[in-house]
C-alpha cells in the first residue's frame, strides 16, 4: 500500500476526484429515472406506480446489498472495489438505454442498486487504506458531495440530452462516463499490498458497538431526511406554488447538503469528536420539520428555510457517518462496517417516500411532517443514549 505521505499534490487530487466521482456515478441511477420519467412513462406506456416501483426497488435493493459489499470492499481492498463499482454502473446505464420493456428497466435498477451499495464500502476503504487521521475530514466531506454534484450535473444535462437523442440514446451516452473513470482509477489510485487487507481477521471479528449506533442512527435519519423527495410537490400542492418555485426549494436542499457534507466532516475532524456534529443535525432535522409544518399559515419563506435545514441535517449526516466508520472500525474493517451502516441508511431511505406518499394520499402533508419529526427526534434521543451509555462505561472502567 502507498504511503500516505506520497498521495500528494496531483495525485492527491486524482485521488480526491476518483473518491468524488464514483458517489455521483454509483448513485445516480435512481435521480436520472427521475429526471427522464416522462420520456419512459410515455414510450413504454407504464403507469406513475409501475415507475415507483423501479426507483423503490432501487433503494431497497441496495440496502439488502449493503452488507455484501461492505465485505467485499474489504477482501478485493479500495482500488478494485471503486474500480467494480464504476463498471456497476456502467452496465446500469447501459441497461436502461437497452429497456424496450417495463421489466427491463429492473436490471438497471438491480445494477444501479449494486454500485450505490458498494460506493460506500469502496471509497471508506481507499481512504482508511491510503490517507492517515487527520487528513481525511475534507477529503471524506468532498466525496460524499460526489452526490449532489451528480444529481445537479445531470438534473442540467439529461433532460437535454433525452430531447435532442432519445432516452435510451442518453443513457447509452451516459454509461461511457464511469468506463472512463474506472480507467482513470486504475491508474491515479495507489495499489493495496497483498496483506494489507486483513480478510480473515476482519471477516470474523465483532465489530465496535459504535457502529450498531451509527446504524440505527442512519435508519431514523434517513427515514426523516426521505421526506424530501416530496418537497417539490409539497410546494405546489399545499403552498400554491409553481412548479419551478417549489423546484427551487429541492435545489436549495442539494446546494446547502453539498457545502455542510464538506464542513461537518472537517469539524468533526478538528474536534476529534463526531458525535456531537451527528447530534446536531438530529436537532437540525427537527427543526426542519417543524418550519415545513408552519410554512402553510406562516408563510412560503419557511418553505426555503426548512429546505435549507433538511439540506444541511438529514441530507448532510453521511459525510460525518462514514468518516466515524473508518475511524471507529479500523482499514482492515472499514468496508463490512460502512455496510453495516448503509444497511440501516437505505432502508430508511427506501421505505420513506412510499410511507409519506400514503400518509399524503390518505390524511395529508401536516400529518408527513409530523412523523418525519417524531423520526428525528427518535435520532436525537437516540444520541442522547449513546452518550450517555458512553459515560457509564467510562465511569465503570475508572472506578
Amino acid at each position: 500500500m502507498t504511503a500516505p505521505s506520497e498521495i500528494r499534490g496531483a495525485r492527491r487530487l486524482g485521488f480526491t476526484l476518483v473518491l468524488f466521482s464514483a458517489m455521483g456515478a454509483s448513485t445516480y441511477t435512481a435521480a436520472s429515472l427521475a429526471v427522464v420519467a416522462t420520456f419512459i412513462i410515455d414510450d413504454l406506456g407504464i403507469g406513475r406506480a409501475q415507475f415507483g416501483l423501479v426507483i423503490a426497488a432501487n433503494a431497497l435493493l441496495a440496502a439488502l446489498l449493503s452488507p455484501v459489499s461492505g465485505p467485499i470492499a474489504d477482501r478485493v481492498g479500495g482500488k478494485r472495489a471503486v474500480i467494480a463499482v464504476f463498471a456497476a454502473a456502467a452496465v446500469s446505464y447501459l441497461a436502461l438505454g437497452l429497456a424496450a420493456a417495463f421489466w427491463m428497466l429492473f436490471i438497471g435498477s438491480f445494477f444501479g442498486a449494486w454500485s450505490m451499495s458498494g460506493t460506500n464500502p469502496a471509497t471508506n476503504k481507499l481512504i482508511a487504506e491510503d490517507l492517515p487521521q487527520g487528513e481525511r475530514g475534507v477529503i471524506t466531506g468532498i466525496k460524499q458531495s460526489g452526490v449532489q454534484a451528480a444529481i445537479f450535473l445531470g438534473g442540467l444535462a439529461l433532460p437535454s440530452m433525452a430531447i435532442a437523442f432519445g432516452w435510451r440514446a442518453s443513457y447509452l451516452m451516459l454509461a461511457t462516463i464511469p468506463v472512463l473513470l474506472a480507467l482513470f482509477a486504475a491508474w491515479v489510485v495507489p495499489a493495496s499490498e497483498p496483506g494489507a487487507v486483513s480478510v480473515r481477521v476482519s471477516a470474523r471479528a465483532p465489530l465496535p458497538s459504535a457502529i450498531r449506533w451509527l446504524g440505527v442512527y442512519g435508519l431514523l435519519l434517513g427515514f426523516a431526511g426521505a421526506v424530501s423527495y416530496l418537497v417539490p410537490l409539497f410546494g405546489e400542492e399545499e403552498l400554491g406554488l409553481d412548479p419551478r418555485a417549489a423546484g427551487a426549494a429541492a435545489a436549495l436542499t442539494g446546494l446547502a447538503a453539498f457545502a455542510a457534507r464538506i464542513g461537518w466532516a472537517r469539524a468533526a475532524e478538528i474536534w476529534s469528536n463526531y458525535r456531537g456534529p451527528l447530534f446536531a443535525m438530529a436537532v437540525l432535522a427537527v427543526v426542519a420539520a417543524i418550519a415545513m409544518m408552519a410554512a402553510p399559515t406562516a408563510g412560503v419563506w419557511l418553505l426555503f428555510v426548512g429546505a435549507l435545514l433538511i439540506g444541511i441535517s438529514s441530507s448532510a449526516w453521511n459525510s460525518v457517518g462514514m468518516l466515524a466508520v473508518m475511524d471507529e472500525a479500523g482499514a482492515a474493517a472499514t468496508g463490512r462496517a460502512s455496510g453495516v451502516v448503509l444497511l440501516g441508511f437505505l432502508a430508511g431511505l427506501g421505505i420513506g417516500p412510499p410511507i409519506y406518499g400514503a400518509i399524503v394520499d390518505n390524511i395529508g402533508y401536516g400529518v408527513m411532517w409530523a412523523v418525519s419529526l417524531a423520526a428525528a427526534a427518535a435520532a436525537v434521543v437516540l444520541m442522547i443514549v449513546w452518550h450517555a451509555s458512553l459515560n457509564r462505561s467510562e465511569r465503570l472502567r475508572a472506578s
